[in-house]
């Protein structure tokens, strides 16, 4: 190696801890560094406010591969907000020391940390929207968007689900970008769909809206799937279907 590493970084390179995918996490964050093309992704699982569990993938030098195994051991069964305030210098003081170029390093797991416990409280407080096929919980995901006879709206800081009758599916034409702007109207944060309009899509971005892609699940697994922050951004943005009757 071209740097003098501790004792204790040199342990946690050779037997790191909790290097590994979380297929349950509550949130993730994922971070890299321009410095030297490091990158690490941050998986953590909260219950009551508590990190129960963390884990991490990185793709890295000695001392980033190190400093995240650290930090793992430091953060699990501490509240988000104790998690919020370590510091790169805490985690490299735990190690012992890092080299002055190598700092940057243990700044790449408490950058990609403090991500996922953002990305986690985000979720607490959002509006989450599905086109769906009746107005009853556990009912499966509309195909369409703008066409959709029903609209499922969770709060996911009260937990509860409410339905939106979808006027514009009735429309002669134009019913996604109507739809979209009932989405809008009610302040949501989040749209799961299997496929969305350009246009609607444009007016949903617009407004701030996250697009992502529903799964063959029902409508509150796909809820919670996203929660869960396994769903992955919709790329299905099709240019329309015109005075077709779908959106």
């Amino acid at each position: 190696m071209n740097f003098e590493y501790t004792d204790k970084v040199i342990e946690h390179f050779n037997n790191p801890q909790n290097a590994h995918k979380m297929e349950d996490a509550s949130a993730t964050g994922e971070v890299g560094s321009p410095t030297c093309g490091d990158s690490l992704k941050m998986y953590i699982k909260v219950n009551e406010n508590r990190i129960v569990d963390i884990s991490y993938l990185v793709y890295g030098c000695c001392a980033a591969i190190a400093s995240a195994s650290m930090l793992t051991k430091m953060v699990k069964g501490k509240t988000l907000e104790e998690a919020m305030q370590i510091t790169e210098e805490d985690v490299a003081d735990a190690l012992g020391g890092l080299p002055t170029r190598k700092m940057h390093c243990s700044n790449l797991g408490v950058g990609a940390l403090k991500e996922a416990i953002r990305n986690y409280k985000r979720r607490l407080k959002m509006k989450i929207v599905i086109p769906v096929d009746e107005n009853l919980i556990g009912t499966g995901v509309c195909p369409s968007f703008g066409r959709t006879p029903y609209f499922m709206m969770y709060d996911t800081e009260s937990k509860e689900s409410i339905f939106i009758e979808n006027a514009a599916a009735r429309s002669a034409g134009g019913a996604g970008i109507k739809a979209a702007q009932t989405i809008v109207d009610n302040r949501v944060s989040v749209v799961i769909a299997p496929r969305c309009g350009e246009n609607a899509a444009n007016v949903l971005v617009a407004a701030g809206v996250k697009l992502y892609k529903s799964t063959n699940e029902s409508a509150m697994d796909n809820i919670q799937s996203f929660i869960s922050d396994k769903l992955l951004p919709l790329d299905n943005i099709h240019p329309g279907f015109h005075n077709h009757g779908n959106n």
